[in-house]
């Protein structure tokens, strides 16, 4: 069999041996990047702490819980109907190609998926444990779901429309059609939730509070009101704010400011988890505990090592044989 790689290697054209060696390269580079990447996940999770809600620090926090819904319209998936908190679903149709045969009868040559919707819940849900409970936003996170399912049917349907999404499944069950195919993955009310990501209490007097950074994003949503500006800070009316009306401007932003945070300070606490702004840390929501996550993102990690080293050698070999023999 190496032989005859050999021989097909010696014969192929140079723009085929390139793109071999280009794709050899990426598949090294690819490799050797999710070797650090899935190890160093991997160690973020066994090396963080598992915090209570309650006593959390502000910052980067793992937590553990129930899942639950928050008070209100509740979380709906849109093709089984079903409440959670959690849902990404697509709805694809098989796009058919065909050519005249020759007895000048259609024959089916490829087919493909293509997705015709698709959407992902940005809702907020809530995380329970013994000590409190935190508003968690899964926008931007990795998430591990309790259901998923791919299922075909014979027709499309409003993916709003559970009706039309269960009269589908039932369809496609009895007439056995699979030109559309409908996947759906969900995390589901009271599930137990493993989470990576930054804690953030607003309220209260845990809050971090940035007075400078406050008064800055508040001066410059004044800036963008030129208007406002004129109408409550030019004084002498010549449709301009000079230096003595732009720190009277300064003044007036820090009263706010503070008077902002003296309102949020009684306020009662509400505890976040949210997207990290370290995009090197990870923001993790799993219906899988911490070891079977942390072990997962090992495997991945050896896996890149193969790949890395079977695209090395075979990049080494192909170019041994084709320009060094």
């Amino acid at each position: 069999m190496l032989e005859s790689l050999k021989q097909q290697i010696l014969t192929a054209d140079d723009i085929g041996i390139i793109i071999l060696l280009v794709i050899l390269a990426v598949l090294c580079s690819g490799s050797l990047y999710g070797i650090f990447r899935f190890f160093h996940r991997s160690r973020i999770i066994d090396d963080t702490p598992t915090s209570k809600i309650r006593s959390a620090h502000q910052g980067f926090v793992e937590l553990e819980g129930d899942g639950r819904l928050m008070k209100g319209t509740p979380i709906v998936s849109p093709l089984s109907g079903q409440h959670c908190l959690w849902y990404s679903f697509k709805i694809e149709h098989k796009v058919k190609e065909y050519d005249i045969g020759p007895s000048n009868n259609y024959a089916l040559t490829n087919s493909s998926w293509e997705t015709i919707n698709s959407g992902v819940s940005d809702n907020l849900f809530l995380l329970a444990d013994e000590t409190g409970i935190c508003v968690v936003d899964p926008e931007g996170a990795v998430i591990t779901p309790s259901f998923s399912k791919t299922w075909y049917g014979s027709k499309a349907f409003n993916a709003t429309d559970a009706a039309s999404a269960s009269a589908a499944l039932s369809l496609a069950r009895f007439i056995g059609s699979n030109d559309y195919r409908y996947s759906e993955k969900r995390i589901d009310v009271g599930e137990p939730l493993y989470i990576l990501g930054r804690f953030k209490t607003i309220g209260g007097r845990r809050e971090k509070l940035d007075k400078k950074g406050e008064v800055r994003d508040l001066l410059t949503k004044w800036k963008n009101r030129p208007d406002f500006l004129l109408a409550g800070f030019d004084e002498n009316g010549d449709g301009e704010i000079d230096m003595d009306e732009w720190q009277k401007v300064i003044v007036k932003a820090e009263q706010q400011v503070e008077k902002s945070f003296g309102e949020r300070l009684v306020q009662p606490e509400i505890h976040t988890v949210s997207r990290p702004i370290d995009s090197r840390r990870p923001f993790i929501i799993s219906v899988e505990s911490q070891q079977a996550i942390a072990g997962k993102y090992r495997w991945y990690s050896r896996g890149s090592i193969v790949g890395f080293f079977f695209g090395g050698i075979t990049f080494a070999w192909v170019v041994g044989i084709r320009f060094m023999s």
